[in-house]
């Protein structure tokens, strides 16, 4: 792995105060800079030459705003891993919104947020587990999409890559549901619909289940005129879901 080298950009000096050592002890971590405002992090911005960035999204600013679009529009874009005092719907929504790979509250221990800014210095996107774990913020995103794109005129549906299963299997995942649930619906097991969503994601060259979706519904494999999910849920599967 090449060395690191993380842009902070936050104001809380405390919560900084035990956090920074877990950079640089680390070997692996070349260079860990820090910037108060987002307005100091773009004047910084060339001179630190950051291969992660860790950004303050709590109160986002005009200043945040084109500091992501610098960082995720450079030739080799700069994964960010968004920091906010809360992890609620909204704030993971616009860390989603704006390319985030990955969401921190500052109550997460340095040592998970050491390990989080390493997973997406390997390209890995753990933004996937907070939307996996929050059907309804999956919900909004999709309707955020489908809004987006009736703005933008209908588009031609292509040749969808996907199997009938895998394609029923997105559907079920942008209607809300997660793996377990849709094991349930399908009368599989929950390692046979992530080997699924594996496979959808490699066939969609998707970086997480919401990029899947949008794909599936940009290219109208998913109908977004009147959205319903493929498959009702049945009263039975939550309380085999509560059970579990």
């Amino acid at each position: 792995m090449p060395a690191i080298r993380l842009l902070i950009v936050d104001s809380e000096d405390r919560y900084w105060k035990d956090t920074e050592p877990e950079f640089i002890s680390d070997p692996r971590f070349e260079q860990v800079s820090r910037a108060v405002t987002a307005e100091q992090a773009l004047m910084k911005l060339h001179a630190a030459r950051p291969s992660v960035a860790i950004v303050d999204m709590t109160v986002p600013s005009p200043a945040t705003s084109e500091l992501l679009h610098r960082l995720t529009t450079t030739t080799s874009p700069v994964p960010i891993v968004a920091i906010c005092e809360l992890l609620d719907d909204g704030h993971v929504g616009y860390a989603v919104g704006v390319g985030a790979c990955a969401v921190l509250s500052r109550m997460s221990p340095p040592k998970q947020v050491r390990g989080v800014v390493l997973e997406a210095s390997s390209g890995a996107m753990p933004i996937q587990r907070d939307i996996a774990e929050r059907p309804d913020l999956l919900r909004h995103l999709i309707s955020e999409f489908q809004r987006r794109l009736r703005g933008s005129g209908p588009s031609s549906a292509t040749q969808c890559p996907l199997t009938e299963r895998e394609r029923t299997i997105l559907e079920l995942v942008a209607s809300g549901h997660a793996n377990k649930e849709v094991a349930f619906e399908l009368g599989i097991s929950e390692r046979t619909v992530k080997n699924h969503m594996t496979n959808i994601l490699a066939k969609l060259s998707a970086k997480d289940r919401a990029h899947a979706v949008r794909i599936g519904i940009q290219s109208g494999w998913i109908c977004r005129d009147q959205w319903e999910p493929a498959l009702a849920p049945r009263p039975a599967a939550q309380s085999v879901m509560r059970a579990a």
